[in-house]
């Protein structure tokens, strides 16, 4: 019994104890998940202005740093504490250019420190056949030779932890690229595809997409639904693989106007895994006064727009439209942007420059300067302002002017970053910053990134690292600015009543412009590849040719190879030889065709039947005609028809122009010109040629006007007649140059583009009846081949002439046609000699057409063998067409962009509206100083000054002619 008592007491005790370790254990776990509330609440949780939730902060446990005060009296400086704040970013883009600068600049791989940044981005990837690739012929790792990926991947190995992307995009890489590789699924899908093992095989951890910058509704779709498909993707390839997922980040700007126009900020956003916002290049060489890079403040000199221009306002406006702050990396750039001054005398913020500043020795980019190369500057004389408005610094030499940042102006930007709750700091770029430690001073390397990691990481530079005192160790300037002329401030009723008591004294006269409504004929010249293949006499080599003969050259072939424009086999030795012509004539423009006869039109219609595949070819021909230094692309499809043709003709021209246009912008060359061979057949015309569409985008348009006879008929006809024959059918008198010229422009082709053929060879046949020769006559099929042309039923204009020299032939003017045909026995041909030509230059003259297109120039006596000199057909028609002039009346699309392709210097007197809407800017008109140019926005406004002023593009006012440099041959002001 007593012992069954005990056992009883022994039980009870037990479950005493379970119970009490289980109650201590419940309320253990009730109080951690417990929220808290008051106070506590407050200080550890707060709501995000960006995002409905709770974002938790970081406790300081007892053995952590105490919290240092926000509001410590020395703002600015070093700090051995981050403040409590944890940032998760600092991302370095790494250029892959910076390899190639020169002593102190040249930067590699090996050159970076592996635990100075979170994340970094290799820029830039490229984009071929619409797929990502390398850039820089060492990217890749490929001859024994370890590439630049590969050399950025070795850092991992000292920091696992680091993040290394590629970037896609650039400004140099500019927007058409993108355009197109995100219009369609496919195309998007096409470079998704590609992305993901060019990143896994080179062991990347995401992608950077860096548009510079979509525009207008359907860019904004597009950038949202290529990041969209981008992240699926990658989602899905993580799952796949069993892999982390690749990151997903972008670089995006800082212009209002830009972020409104091409950004729907909420759904970009969604994607990201975060966005680095280019925090820079607020101001630079694009305007004529100084700004400073990355202002964090606006200076209250500004204007109302320009206030907007700070990296504060930037950050500020992406959030307000939607950006959570915990994804938005602040750009911080470790370069300055140059001006050169107007005058010493005003060397503040907003005082006028004449452009941007000189050079670095190592950067080499006007108007640019890396932080090394602005140390030594400011080792070399230059004075130092800090602008505490801006809370950033600026410096001036001469007249040289930079704004850029320094240790302290990253520290206020670090400090400013904490209290706002940004992510982090992204860094353009880690090649920039004193990266040896050598050239700033006080022996730190990477000055400006190891002040971001350590205000934001806690990561202290080094055991004595001192930030640089520029006040210090530099000059100091004032920086008062003196009173603006008294010019500016005349009333302009004072101005019209002065104006009216004083006579001119001198010639309101001003210089000549060239007129922009007419210009002179042109010379279209085919030249074919084959012909330098002919025997003996009839070989044509580039050296025949006579550089001052046309206005334009055309080569005769080029070819596709899996779609993408190449040259045909044989040809590209003869390429070098074209375009050196160039050398003699510098005015002569250079074109390559693609098509003809025996090309066909099939490989037309594959390029043009997928979106993708013509978009590769658009931009691959690009890189070809430059490469090979091309004036211009002629397309010669040997012909749409149909209404599919009909519309995919038009899609393959508007994608070329739309592109040359593109390109010449963001390369700054010469536009590339766009021709076209087009038929003469009404029927031809009507079956595969939209006219008003195609007259839109191409500079000129090369109408075929011969061929309208030949071996295919079984009478004989005239290869290229002018007018028809009285007795001719109906039919018969359509197939004329007069009534093809005139049907191109009843469909809607301005008579300014339309350049007509004229053929240098005639067409043959072999007569059925010797004694039946005039045209109708019947025929047994084409005439015997030349001697050097070798094709039945064709023979070129020297091979004509030998004809004509041997006995009983027979010539014969057709007055009514207006061309001569000759026949000897039963061998009969129609061609064109120089009478007909000059009959024909005075119709084209009479009628308004463009000017003329010779298919070919090596079938003309080029050797001078028929009696009357070297191109004796080619020079009669020039000769006729000496003092023609042509009206420019077409009002297209792109009517005045320039085209014409010469690879020559940009005109220093034209002027180009770029600002931003909104923004209004003055520009002087240098061939006329009574006259200027307001930019508003990208819209150009020609405006004239009040009579006997001038405009003064130093104070942006009409002024009396004294008081402006190079127009004292205007009236002067009159006497006080």
């Amino acid at each position: 019994m007593e012992r069954n008592i005990r056992r009883l007491f022994h039980f009870f005790l037990l479950c005493t104890l379970i119970a009490v370790v289980l109650t201590d254990s419940s309320s253990t776990t009730r109080r951690r998940l417990r929220r808290p509330s008051g106070a506590s609440r407050v200080r550890d949780q707060e709501t995000s202005a960006s995002v409905n939730r709770f974002k938790v902060r970081n406790r300081v446990s007892q053995n952590s740093t105490p919290i240092i005060s926000r509001k410590s009296s020395n703002e600015g400086s070093s700090s051995s504490s981050n403040d409590g704040y944890k940032a998760s970013f600092v991302v370095c883009y790494y250029t892959n250019w910076s390899q190639y600068r020169q002593k102190i600049g040249k930067f590699l791989p090996e050159d970076i420190d592996p635990d100075l940044c979170t994340h970094i981005i290799f820029a830039f990837g490229w984009l071929k056949k619409g797929k990502l690739s390398s850039f820089e012929s060492n990217d890749e790792t490929k001859d024994g030779k370890i590439g630049l990926y590969e050399r950025i991947r070795n850092l991992k190995k000292a920091n696992p932890k680091l993040k290394t992307l590629l970037a896609i995009g650039g400004w140099s890489f500019g927007t058409q690229k993108f355009k197109d590789m995100s219009a369609t699924r496919y195309a998007r899908q096409t470079f998704i595809y590609s992305a993901i093992p060019f990143l896994r095989q080179r062991h990347f951890d995401g992608l950077d997409v860096d548009w510079e910058y979509p525009k207008g509704g359907d860019d904004k779709k597009n950038f949202v639904l290529l990041l969209k498909e981008l992240r699926e993707a990658f989602e899905a390839e993580a799952q796949e693989v069993k892999k982390p997922r690749l990151l997903l980040s972008a670089a995006v700007p800082v212009g209002p106007d830009n972020v409104r126009g091409g950004y729907d900020v909420p759904a970009v956003a969604g994607y990201l895994d975060f966005i680095n916002l280019m925090a820079y290049d607020f101001h630079g060489k694009w305007e004529r006064e100084t700004g400073h890079n990355a202002p964090l403040y606006a200076p209250s000199t500004d204007s109302e727009w320009r206030k907007q221009l700070s990296v504060s306002a930037a950050a500020e406006m992406w959030t307000r439209l939607g950006a959570p702050k915990e994804k938005l990396v602040i750009g911080m750039p470790t370069y300055g942007r140059t001006f050169t001054l107007t005058s010493t005398q005003r060397i503040g913020v907003n005082s006028p420059a004449s452009g941007g500043g000189k050079a670095g020795e190592y950067t080499k980019e006007g108007g640019f300067l890396a932080y090394y190369e602005i140390c030594e500057m400011l080792r070399n004389g230059a004075s130092y302002v800090w602008d505490d408005e801006m809370k950033v610094p600026y410096a001036i030499q001469g007249d040289q002017w930079v704004g850029f940042d320094d240790e302290k102006s990253i520290r206020y930007k670090m400090k400013w970053l904490k209290e706002n709750g940004y992510a982090g700091a992204m860094v353009w770029t880690i090649d920039m910053d004193d990266f040896n430690g050598t050239v700033c001073g006080n022996g730190v390397k990477y000055p400006l990134i190891g002040a971001i990691r350590e205000e934001l990481r806690g990561i202290k530079r080094g055991p004595n690292a001192q930030d640089v005192d520029w006040s210090k160790v530099a000059g100091s300037v004032s920086t008062t600015q003196l009173a603006k002329p008294v010019a500016i401030k005349i009333p302009v009723s004072d101005v019209l009543t002065r104006l009216n008591k004083v006579k001119p004294t001198a010639s309101n006269a001003i210089i000549p412009i060239q007129d922009l409504n007419s210009r002179e004929a042109q010379v279209f010249c085919y030249l074919t590849s084959w012909s330098s293949k002919r025997p003996g006499a009839g070989r044509f080599s580039p050296s025949d040719l006579q550089p001052t003969l046309c206005t334009h050259i055309i080569y005769a072939f080029a070819t596709l190879t899996d779609h993408k424009l190449a040259s045909a086999s044989g040809t590209e030795d003869q390429y070098h030889k074209i375009v050196s012509l160039r050398e003699k004539n510098p005015n002569l423009k250079i074109l390559l065709a693609i098509g003809g006869w025996a090309f066909g039109s099939t490989p037309f219609k594959e390029l043009t039947s997928n979106v993708f595949r013509m978009n590769q070819f658009v931009y691959e021909a690009i890189e070809f005609l430059r490469e090979y230094q091309f004036n211009g692309l002629d397309v010669d499809w040997e012909y749409p028809r149909g209404i599919d043709d009909r519309a995919s003709y038009v899609n393959l021209l508007r994608e070329l122009r739309t592109a040359f246009e593109g390109e010449a912008k963001s390369s700054g060359q010469p536009r590339l010109m766009l021709t076209a061979a087009v038929p003469a057949s009404f029927e031809a015309i009507a079956a595969g040629y939209d006219v008003p569409e195609i007259a839109k985008y191409l500079d000129f348009i090369n109408v075929m006007t011969y061929d309208f006879h030949g071996q295919w008929e079984r009478q004989v006809g005239h290869n290229s007649p002018l007018y028809p024959l009285e007795s001719a059918t109906s039919y018969q008198k359509k197939l004329t140059v007069d009534f093809s010229a005139r049907e191109w422009v009843k469909q809607g082709a301005p008579k300014e583009k339309l350049m007509i053929g004229m053929p240098t060879y005639g067409r043959s046949f072999t007569l059925v009846d010797e004694a039946k020769f005039d045209i109708g006559a019947p025929a047994s099929g084409g005439g015997k081949p030349g001697n050097y042309t070798a094709e039945s039923g064709f023979m070129a204009y020297y091979e004509i002439c030998d004809f004509l020299h041997e006995d009983n032939t027979t010539l014969v003017w057709d007055n009514e046609q207006q061309v001569p045909f000759a026949y000897r026995g039963n061998q009969w041909v129609g061609f064109d000699d120089e009478r007909s030509l000059k009959t024909k230059m005075g119709w084209l003259k009479e009628e308004g057409f463009g000017g003329i297109m010779i298919w070919s120039i090596d079938m003309d006596d080029f050797r001078g063998v028929c009696g009357n000199g070297k191109f004796p057909l080619v020079n009669a028609m020039k000769q006729e067409l000496e003092d023609y002039t042509i009206k420019l009346e077409y009002q297209g699309p792109y009517e005045g962009t320039g085209g014409g392709g010469a690879y020559t210097t940009k005109d220093p007197n034209a002027v180009t509206c770029e600002e931003e809407d909104g923004h209004i800017s003055y520009h002087p008109d240098k061939a006329d100083c009574t006259m200027y140019y307001m930019c508003e926005g990208e819209r150009k406004h020609h405006m004239p000054c009040p009579s006997n002023l001038v405009f003064n593009p130093n104070e942006n006012v009409c002024d009396w002619p004294e008081n402006v440099e190079g127009c004292s041959q205007h009236t002067q002001a009159p006497p006080s």
